[in-house]
């Protein structure tokens, strides 16, 4: 029994030193698709959302296995400075170019509570910040704030307690009126999905230390493969037939989404390399989703028309993915990691 504690402990120690290139490579894969989410005539891939929460998720609880130290102010200081720069650009676009915009104005309290997470209604009944694809950071921050506070309480059951918050906030937003904003969407069901993140953590370190040598049969990484092509075939099967409001999207985008990832994990138990472009895609995704709406938008407008299927729009797909490809790189490298990097020295 001791030794069996011992090994447990040994593999536990191993499984947090490990660098999952594999999920690294589903983050840029899961970027991508919403990338091709916002190609009108493709609106194929709002589900990488459902994938980033799930990812999160696991990966929060991967990174504080140890500590809480320093947790909170590492996250702000990573994603703070790209989102306040896109939501100042856009509320410098509203001002010089509002024809661009068919929902919102260049209202300096959107503007205020775009930057303090202070869920609004734009206009229209969509509550979102000006940077209307930054809705998913207001979620992420809010998730962080919970799971801090869960790891005050606590730090071994720091997921099963911030879990529990999720659902209770969850629970309580449904019967509140629709007047309160905040709450309404602070406690949308989508959040759950990064309770789905928490415990893919508990289910991808048991699978670790069972898994993780010898390698598994190889029998199971061709299931793998197959169940996780499965997944993404069914979850663009429901995006363009079935409405996913509600609680029905963590249980018809959310648990597929979960099982892609905690599938991806496995998969990377096999010495398999991940092509290295792919793992540099999921390292810039966080600048890759905020930053290809406009170029995909512009190129739209302005040269290719993506309301159809045809040779140019295809061409114009192409270009929007290697432009935004691209400025997710220069991002990654001048922002995330210099610019963060500078501010965390501090």
């Amino acid at each position: 029994m001791e030794r069996h504690r011992e090994k447990t402990a040994l593999d536990l120690l191993d499984f947090h030193g490990q660098r999952f290139h594999s999920i690294q490579a589903l983050r840029g894969i899961a970027a991508l698709f919403v990338v091709l989410e916002h190609v009108r005539f493709l609106s194929c891939g709002a589900f990488g959302v459902d994938i980033f929460f799930c990812i999160s998720g696991f990966m929060i609880m991967f990174s504080t296995h140890e500590s809480a130290q320093g947790f909170l102010r590492r996250r702000l200081i990573r994603i703070l400075p790209l989102y306040y720069l896109m939501t100042l650009g856009t509320f410098l676009l509203l001002l010089l170019f509002p024809e661009m915009f068919q929902q919102t104005k260049a209202d300096p309290v959107f503007l205020v509570k775009s930057l303090l997470f202070i869920p609004f209604d734009i206009g229209q009944g969509a509550i979102q910040p000006l940077l209307r694809i930054g809705w998913t950071v207001n979620c992420e921050i809010f998730f962080y704030v919970l799971f801090f506070i869960a790891m005050k309480i606590s730090h071994k059951y720091r997921g099963l307690l911030c879990g529990a918050l999720l659902l209770l906030l969850t629970g309580i937003a449904r019967l509140c009126p629709d007047s309160w904003i905040p709450l309404r969407f602070y406690g949308d069901p989508v959040m759950l999905e990064f309770f789905f993140g928490i415990l893919i953590y508990y289910a991808a370190a048991r699978l670790y230390r069972r898994f993780h040598a010898p390698e598994p049969p190889r029998p199971f990484l061709y299931l793998s493969f197959l169940c996780l092509v499965l997944c993404f075939i069914g979850l663009m099967a429901v995006r363009c037939s079935m409405d996913v409001l509600g609680l029905r999207r963590p249980l018809l985008w959310g648990v597929p989404a979960a099982l892609i990832v905690l599938l991806t994990f496995f998969i990377g138990l096999y010495k398999i390399k991940i092509p290295s472009p792919l793992v540099q895609l999921g390292n810039a995704s966080f600048s890759l989703y905020l930053m290809h709406y406009y170029p995909v938008m512009l190129l739209d407008r302005a040269l290719f028309d993506f309301s159809a299927v045809s040779a140019k729009a295809l061409l114009g797909v192409a270009v929007a993915i290697a432009l935004s490809v691209l400025l997710a790189l220069l991002s990654r490298e001048l922002l995330e990691k210099r610019l963060s990097g500078f501010l965390l020295r501090l």
